[in-house]
């Protein structure tokens, strides 16, 4: 087993993928036409500035902890052939 390349399964992002709530997009939506009626463009661009680099640190941090997922989820994997291969206490008694 050692030295088996256990390919790497991301199918779990379309599990945490899910389409927002009825609340989440109303919240959303409130929030943009707040920001359309807005007459102060320096406030929006200082809000779009702040978004931007909100957005650029959550990104960093989700990718991180996606390819930790994935490594553990690869790990558990391995574990569990490992111990598909081993014989158990009445194979090794009968020698098989």
């Amino acid at each position: 087993m050692k030295g088996k390349n256990i390919p790497l399964d991301l199918s779990f992002i379309l599990e945490l993928a899910k389409p927002p709530t009825l609340e989440e997009e109303l919240y959303l939506e409130k929030e943009i036409r707040l920001i359309q009626s807005s007459d102060d463009l320096e406030g929006i661009k200082k809000y779009a500035e702040d978004c931007a680099r909100q957005n650029h640190q959550q990104s960093i941090f989700i990718a991180g902890c996606l390819n930790k997922i994935a490594e553990l989820q690869t790990r558990l994997i391995k574990l569990f052939e490992e111990k598909k291969q081993q014989p158990n206490l009445l194979g090794k008694i009968l020698g098989l």
